[in-house]
């Protein structure tokens, strides 16, 4: 019985406190973990694990996961990619994130913000950093270090070493060394994919951001909902293993 309840704990966490739940693990499949802001382990993710700063996720082969953020942007992470929330700042008057890219792919669907906002969100890879406000496009990170940017809505300035370059919807751009970004007019077969796959789930993410628009609190309504999932179900399994 005391395994069972250890088990629990260890899966619910050291949940970050209510002001600082900035969004959460959505959904997600297969092999994905958590390293806690500030640890040095990883451990399992799960739907509705709250996502503050300094968290990492990791992503293992064929798993993917979609993180939601109180803001409205939606981040689809495909397999073996990881990621770190650096600053999660959001509010009425406007929002400042910040994420490493360390490797794989992702999708990002920026929130747009709102009339007279402030803000800015970026994403910070091995050799470039993206500059974005309100807009949809995709990151890969080679092994290698090398990044790609392709561009599907709005605006992206990708910058490295001093050289920056701003994206048109459509176009891409590559960084392979400090300094180093170039353009490219049309999208390569692999961002291409991600086009589609964006188009794919645009519907469905602003269906999402309406949702919350309506609803008050709904990100931490959506924790709180598998938090208890997850503690119901641990009961009910304690309960049958003490019959035995």
């Amino acid at each position: 019985m005391r395994t069972i309840f250890l088990f629990l704990a260890l899966a619910l966490g050291a949940l970050p406190a209510a002001a600082d739940q900035a969004g959460c693990v959505y959904d997600l499949g297969g092999d994905v973990q958590v390293r806690r802001a500030g640890a040095a382990d990883w451990g399992p993710a799960r739907k509705g694990l709250p996502v503050g700063e300094g968290d990492g996720l990791r992503t293992g082969p064929g798993a993917w996961c979609d993180l939601l953020f109180k803001d409205g942007t939606y981040v689809k992470l495909d397999a073996d990619s990881e990621t770190a929330a650096e600053t999660l700042k959001a509010s009425a008057e406007g929002r400042v994130f910040s994420f490493s890219f360390l490797k794989g792919k992702a999708l990002w669907l920026a929130a747009r913000l709102k009339a007279k906002a402030g803000g800015a969100l970026s994403v910070r890879t091995p050799s470039a950093v993206c500059a974005v406000r309100g807009t949809a496009f995709a990151v890969a990170v080679s092994t290698g270090g090398a990044t790609t940017v392709g561009l599907f809505e709005g605006k992206v300035a990708v910058s490295s070493s001093g050289a920056e370059k701003e994206l048109l919807p459509g176009s891409e751009a590559v960084s392979a060394a400090p300094g180093e970004v170039l353009v490219q007019a049309r999208l390569s077969r692999l961002m291409k994919a991600e086009e589609r796959r964006y188009a794919r789930v645009k519907g469905r993410v602003e269906a999402l951001r309406k949702r919350m628009a309506e609803r008050e609190g709904f990100i931490d309504d959506y924790i709180a909902r598998q938090q208890k999932a997850l503690s119901d179900f641990e009961k009910r399994r304690a309960g049958r293993l003490g019959k035995r």
